[in-house]
């Protein structure tokens, strides 16, 4: 089978930002006071902020999750403008062969509009995709929806779409949408209980040059 698209993650897949990201979620809760755990913030990988802020506030109903988040954000905008968060191992390669092929590329990510560009452009890269879709108004991944829509603004079939995900999450979502899944592991290692989810698991994105000959 041939992919008429393929649909990246942003945060762990292509952007090396997740583990940056786990430590300036905690330098934001103590800005507040709050020291949230690392484990706790690993649970919210691949959320959307909504998500991701009702499982903060069942372990701090106090904490002000919209001032998190916007100081989070702040922060990891201003690391990405100071060329702080690069590219995944064998992102360059596969964006350039997937031009090279005239493959339709999107980003579907939970990250707002604004964040997935800054990322894109510091590492110049924003030009090879032919959508970015956000989980503003979405329900946040294990659901499918942002797949979906990521799918419809590419007019690909969701059966011939390629998903490339590390985080559960992620994987979950993109099995929930009825396409083929790839996991590049980050901060969540592959086990067999993910099986069901993953169709091709990749150690770098480099190694799903292959698929696209498929």
């Amino acid at each position: 089978m041939s992919f008429q698209a393929i649909i990246f993650d942003m945060d762990g897949l292509l952007m090396d930002s997740e583990r940056v990201g786990l430590d300036v979620m905690r330098e934001c809760g103590l800005l507040q006071g709050f020291d949230i755990p690392a484990d706790v913030v690993r649970q919210t990988i691949g959320s959307n902020e909504q998500s991701c802020g009702e499982y903060y506030r069942r372990f701090f109903p106090a904490l002000d999750t919209a001032r998190l988040f916007l100081d989070f954000t702040d922060a990891m905008r201003a690391m990405a403008r100071q060329g702080k968060i690069p590219l995944k191992k064998g992102a360059g390669e596969l964006l350039m062969e997937g031009k090279r092929r005239n493959i339709p590329m999107a980003v579907a990510s939970s990250s707002d509009r604004e964040t997935i560009g800054t990322y894109l452009d510091s590492v110049g890269v924003i030009s090879y995709f032919d959508a970015l879709i956000t989980g503003s108004g979405l329900p946040s991944k294990p659901a499918p929806d942002i797949f979906l829509t990521a799918a419809a603004a590419l007019n690909a079939e969701k059966e011939k779409c390629l998903v490339l995900e590390d985080s559960i999450n992620g994987i979950r979502a993109g099995r929930a949408a009825g396409m083929a899944v790839g996991m590049v592991p980050d901060m969540f290692p592959y086990t067999e209980a993910l099986a069901p989810y993953v169709d091709y698991l990749l150690p770098d994105l480099s190694a799903a040059l292959p698929l696209l000959a498929l």
